[in-house]
C-alpha cells in the first residue's frame, strides 16, 4: 500500500510539474525541435502504418474496448474490481478534456499534418492540445493488458516476456504516432502517458492469488 501511495505521489507530482511547464510555454522550443526532427524522417508507407494507432486511441474504439475488457474480467472471474478500470478511464478522460479547455497550448499547425485518414464518429473537439487523449486511451488499454499478464502465473516465461515487449513497443508507437502525424507535441504525449499511469495505479488491484474462472 505504501509503495502504491508513493508511486501515485511521484506520478501526480510529475504531471503537475509538466502541466505548469506547458502552461508557461516553457516546453515550446523543445517541442518544436522534436517535431522537426521527427518530420525529417517521414515517408508515405509509415503514414499509413502509424495511422493505425490513431484508431487504437480513438474515443469510439477505446470506450468499446474498455467496456468489453471490464465485462470479460467480471464474468470470467466474478471480479467486481474490474469496473474500477472503467470508472477511472471515464474520470481521467473528463479531467483530460477539462485541461484541454484551460491549458492554453495550441496544437501543431496543419503544415505538420501527415495523417492520411481523418475518421471519427464521436468527434470530441477542444481548443488546446495538452494532454494527448489518444495517448492516454491507447496506453491505458495496453496497460490493462500488461497488468493482467503480470498477475498471472500460468504463462510460460518466454511467452510472458514476448507479450510484455510487444505491449511496450505498442505504447511507444501510440505516442510516437501522435507526434509523427502532426497531431500533438511531445509534451502532450508525455502528459497522456502520465495520465494513463495514474489511472492504472488508481484502478489496479493486486489479488493475493491468481484470478481463476468463477
Amino acid at each position: 500500500m505504501k509503495e502504491k501511495s508513493l508511486l501515485l505521489f511521484i506520478l501526480m507530482s510529475a504531471f503537475l510539474i509538466l502541466t505548469l511547464f506547458v502552461a508557461k510555454h516553457v516546453t515550446r522550443p523543445f517541442d518544436l525541435a522534436v517535431m522537426q526532427i521527427v518530420h525529417d524522417f517521414t515517408f508515405t508507407q509509415l503514414d499509413y502504418g502509424l495511422s493505425f494507432f490513431t484508431l487504437l486511441g480513438s474515443v469510439e474504439f477505446s470506450c468499446f474496448a474498455v467496456l468489453v475488457v471490464c465485462w470479460y474480467l467480471y464474468r470470467k472471474y466474478s471480479w467486481s474490481g474490474a469496473f474500477l478500470y472503467l470508472f477511472f478511464f471515464v474520470a481521467i478522460s473528463c479531467f483530460e478534456l477539462i485541461l484541454k479547455n484551460f491549458i492554453t497550448y495550441t496544437s501543431p499547425g496543419p503544415e505538420f499534418d501527415r495523417n492520411p485518414f481523418h475518421w471519427g464518429v464521436l468527434a470530441v473537439s477542444a481548443p488546446y492540445s495538452f494532454p494527448s487523449g489518444h495517448t492516454f486511451r491507447g496506453a491505458f488499454l495496453l496497460g490493462i493488458w500488461y497488468e493482467r499478464l503480470s498477475q498471472r502465473e500460468s504463462i510460460p516465461i518466454g511467452s510472458l516476456l514476448i507479450q510484455k515487449i510487444v505491449i511496450v513497443l505498442f505504447m511507444l508507437a501510440v505516442g510516437y504516432s501522435r507526434i509523427y502525424l502532426g497531431h500533438h507535441w511531445l509534451s502532450d504525449v508525455l502528459g497522456g502517458y502520465l495520465l494513463a499511469a495514474i489511472a492504472l495505479a488508481l484502478a489496479s488491484q493486486r489479488p493475493e492469488h491468481e484470478l481463476r474462472p468463477a
